[in-house]
């Protein structure tokens, strides 16, 4: 009898859950335009680095990790002809393809443009689970300084930033032409001075719950990063002297992460944006998409505003949101565009595969809309995204991974699977107003 009336619950839960999902209206969508990199399908993932440049072309780090064959790439897309160009692989850009050792395996830190168009960024080891390796000198040299000029195509590499680590953010300051960085796995805030030739660390600024992907810079070269739990540091190039501020982060505290890998962190922020017009940074916390703003000239510390949270409305206020990306631009339009995870997220060490969704938050009227699913004009979901930029004419640009489906007695080329489904990276591309 128990068994009967287990087995007819079953069936009338079965029923109302039919009944629910064929009453629920189908997901909203935006359709986003795509180009994929020909020659090089194997690569498996992005972080930060993606820049449309003043020269109206989007320039993007391709990651790849193996050791020791690994070794990421420098590409771009040049939207007038609509093609992609490969400017070359990392390890060879760097003069390290001979040396059997640790590869560079990506680019982590964001682009940054000089006023002359030169191209600036650091590259990152590939495998974070080989600790044991990181003292000595056959695992993994150190990550590089980097300079690419479009103007004559050339690659320049400015040497070695710290042995043995790389860099895992970055950010360029054309007010006083240097680029900042945060090592990895050491966490430590350094910079290197273009014109000088010259570097300089400032020691441990994270712990590995709280190691910040992105560096802010403002208008007057100030730089900024996040620390511990929630905080704020601020290095003023005026003294060369590096402050903690008082104002806290909107971050959520950190209990049992459902479906999340524990070496994430969870009390940063996972990517900001400077906004000229207001003087203001705008962010994305990590723990729980939470959106914040942040006015560091606001008495002496600033001021720190809670906005909103920019992740896919059925998750707002979840224990299980997924884990924040770093897919955040600000538009021409003044809106912030996000685009938000519909599962952890992280390329082959994903949870699973969703739709990513294409969310805005108005800086005008602070209106958060989600826009809906981001799908490829064939109807195939944009898997996840972990790269964003605005171009010069008001397009949207997310760099990350999309489908590729198997087409029988063929290889497939991809670069790497999340379940049993393949994926490869590809430029999204996304215009407001079309």
């Amino acid at each position: 009898m128990r068994i009967f009336r287990a087995a007819c619950l079953t069936v009338f839960v079965l029923v109302l859950s039919c009944q629910a999902w064929a009453a629920s209206p189908a997901a909203q969508t935006v359709t986003v335009d795509y180009r994929t990199f020909p020659g090089l399908a194997r690569m498996d993932g992005n972080w930060s680095a993606l820049l449309a440049g003043s020269d109206g072309k989007v320039y993007m780090g391709l990651a790849y990790h193996p050791y020791p064959h690994g070794g990421g790439y420098l590409v771009y897309y040049d939207p007038k002809t609509n093609t992609v160009h490969e400017v070359g692989n990392l390890n060879v850009l760097t003069g390290q393809q001979f040396l059997g050792v640790g590869p560079q395996a990506k680019i982590h830190t964001k682009f940054g443009e000089a006023k002359d168009g030169k191209i600036y960024f650091a590259t990152e080891y590939g495998l974070d689970f080989d600790f044991a390796f990181y003292a000595t000198p056959g695992w993994y040299p150190g990550g590089h300084w980097m300079v690419f000029d479009p103007k004559t195509g050339q690659v320049t590499d400015l040497g070695i930033a710290f042995p043995y680590q790389g860099i895992i953010a970055g950010r360029y300051d054309p007010v006083y032409n240097r680029f900042y960085g945060l090592t990895d796995p050491h966490g430590e805030f350094v910079y290197y001075d273009i014109a000088k030739h010259t570097e300089k660390n400032f020691g441990r600024f994270n712990n590995w719950d709280s190691l910040c992907r992105t560096l802010v810079a403002d208008d007057r070269g100030d730089i900024y990063g996040s620390f511990g739990r929630g905080r704020i540091f601020k290095y003023d190039p005026r003294t060369d002297r590096v402050r903690e501020l008082s104002v806290r982060l909107p971050i959520r505290e950190k209990g049992i992460s459902l479906g999340r890998d524990y070496t994430k962190a969870e009390t940063a922020w996972r990517a900001a944006v400077w906004d000229e017009q207001t003087k203001k940074i705008y962010g994305v916390e990590e723990s729980a998409t939470t959106l914040f703003s942040f006015d560091p000239y606001a008495g002496e510390d600033g001021v720190v505003k809670r906005l909103g949270q920019l992740c896919i409305p059925s998750f707002r206020d979840a224990r299980d949101v997924p884990y924040a990306t770093l897919s955040l631009t600000l538009g021409n339009d003044r809106k912030l565009y996000y685009a938000a995870a519909g599962r952890e997220f992280d390329y082959a060490g994903s949870r699973a595969v969703a739709a990513s969704h294409l969310i805005t938050y108005d800086l005008n009227n602070g209106e958060i809309t989600d826009l809906g699913e981001m799908r490829l004009p064939d109807g195939s979901p944009v898997i996840g995204t972990n790269s964003a930029t605005t171009g010069a004419h008001g397009t949207i640009y997310f760099g990350g991974a999309i489908e590729v489906k198997p087409q029988p007695g063929k290889p497939v080329k991809a670069g790497g699977k999340i379940g049993n489904v393949y994926y490869r990276l590809a430029i999204i591309i996304y215009h407001p107003h079309h």
